[in-house]
């Protein structure tokens, strides 16, 4: 039973695959590394092919968008004492690699890219209080940057409208403020803002305005809310028309149409955000029966702070914008339960669920003036089975499941919803040396992206292939 006891992480090679489909998740944080013999030295690499399909709602074009990558993880687990262990554990917890494709004049999300980048060095020390209870704690330095770009008509009308949308209310709430204005445009302007208000949602009122001057509203329910309070209240009409005669000369509406053939080759949308260090802590407890390779163990991730720098750039209608300012985000924190335990001579079942708070994930740089990343908090179950078929040799099989969100759409970041997925995996033993090997395939869930809040495309049949290496070496 000893032999098997240690045997359930290399289940979890080739499941890097699944990281599209968890948000921006990848190495899933295990600690297991602090139980390993003292003098342990691992290195494990995963290479993840994942195939993400997807076609506009309105037109022809298509897309695989997922990017292939490589994952590793490497550690070292040592002992102090009888009482006293620790790991150092460096790992690449979150990550992005996409790539839509397709011809951004022609397509919703053609020429959308990202490359987001998470790795980290974690330092935790293990103290046994007894034989079966001990607890655990450290620190975990996280460095994450990374480039994004949205293009395609899609962006293009939901960017142009916003950006003259923001123009516009720039321009109302300026004439509602300037004391040389004549009192009935300042009333006026004054009606609008007060109309915008009422709507509840000012990203959504500040794009059906931008629809309304323009002649052009979008699909957008708000749009259509609004233009409807508009047809519903004279006053209001009045108001509206009143403020816009008053401010159109001398506004600054750097976007006056919702789409603009520049930004559609000139790479649309860019942001570049530089890399930054940030500090978080771990913290957890185990409880284990060595006799029977019983072993629970909980743990806590904190949320890391990044305070950088986010470098936009962006051309509607031969108008450039960029703008280099300060960007604050956190990564998200977790909790992971791991479980494992023997049935039967030779034989382990393990599983667990990792909660991931992505609700909190928020990064919106100053230009865009948006969320790029809206993510709904994740579940990830886990369940498997290890078994020892010869004195060197283990087997291992599980599945990992997480349910998906029911959500109307996505972003194109995250153009998936729910998972499932199987991986099969080996160890063999000789001497100090392990080595071990998995292969994970994973079917990834339909969804509907949109650009803003408009859905433009839908992606199935969606799947992922991981294939895992993990080499470890007692000293």
């Amino acid at each position: 039973m000893k032999k098997t006891a240690a045997l359930a992480t290399c289940a979890m090679l080739g499941t890097t695959a699944l990281s599209h489909a968890g948000g921006l998740d990848r190495s899933m944080q295990s600690v297991l590394p602090l139980f390993d013999a003292d003098g342990t030295v691992s290195v494990a690499t995963t290479f993840a092919f994942p195939s993400l399909t997807g076609r506009d709602l309105n037109g022809d074009a298509t897309y695989d968008a997922g990017e292939n990558f490589t994952q590793t993880t490497v550690t070292y687990a040592g002992e102090v004492n009888d009482r006293f262990s620790f790991a150092v554990i460096g790992d690449q917890p979150f990550g992005l690699d996409l790539d839509y494709g397709n011809t951004p004049q022609s397509s919703a999300l053609g020429g959308t890219t990202a490359d987001l980048y998470g790795n980290a060095l974690s330092v935790l020390g293990r103290y046994k209080i007894t034989d079966r209870v001990s607890v655990f704690g450290g620190v975990r330095a996280q460095r994450a940057g990374g480039t994004i770009n949205l293009n395609g008509v899609g962006y293009s009308r939901a960017l142009g409208a916003g950006f003259a949308g923001r123009g516009l209310l720039q321009g109302i709430a300026t004439t509602a403020a300037n004391p040389n204005a004549a009192l009935a445009d300042r009333q006026a302007a004054g009606g609008i803002l007060a109309g915008i208000d009422a709507a509840n949602d000012q990203v959504g009122a500040v794009t059906a305005l931008a629809g309304a001057i323009a002649g052009n509203p979008t699909n957008d329910p708000n749009v259509a809310n609004l233009t409807n309070a508009l047809n519903a209240n004279t006053t209001l009409q009045g108001q509206f028309g009143a403020a816009q005669g008053s401010f159109a000369n001398t506004a600054s509406l750097p976007f006056p149409g919702l789409t603009g053939s520049t930004f559609l080759t000139n790479d649309g949308y860019n942001v570049d955000i530089d890399g930054d260090w940030g500090v978080g802590l771990t913290l957890g407890a185990a409880y284990e029966i060595p006799e029977i390779a019983l072993r629970a163990v909980l743990t806590y991730h904190s949320e890391i702070i990044h305070e950088t720098t986010a470098t936009e750039a962006i051309n509607f209608d031969g108008n450039d914008l960029s703008s280099s300012t300060g960007l604050t985000f956190e990564t998200p924190q977790s909790i992971n339960l791991e479980l494992q335990s023997g049935v039967a001579e030779g034989t382990l079942v393990f599983g667990g669920v990792r909660w991931t708070d992505w609700d909190d994930f928020n990064v919106t740089p100053s230009l865009l003036s948006s969320n790029l990343a809206n993510i709904n908090d994740t579940y990830r179950w886990t369940l498997g089975v290890a078994r020892q078929f010869t004195d060197s040799f283990v087997g291992v099989a599980s599945l990992v499941y997480e349910e998906d969100q029911g959500s109307a759409s996505q972003t194109p970041l995250g153009p998936t919803d729910g998972i499932l997925g199987l991986s099969l995996g080996g160890r063999y033993e000789t001497g100090a040396l392990q080595i071990s090997g998995g292969i994970n395939y994973t079917k990834v869930g339909d969804a509907i992206v949109r650009a803003g809040s408009t859905p433009v495309a839908i992606f199935e049949g969606s799947d992922a292939i991981g294939v895992g290496l993990k080499v470890a070496y007692q000293f």
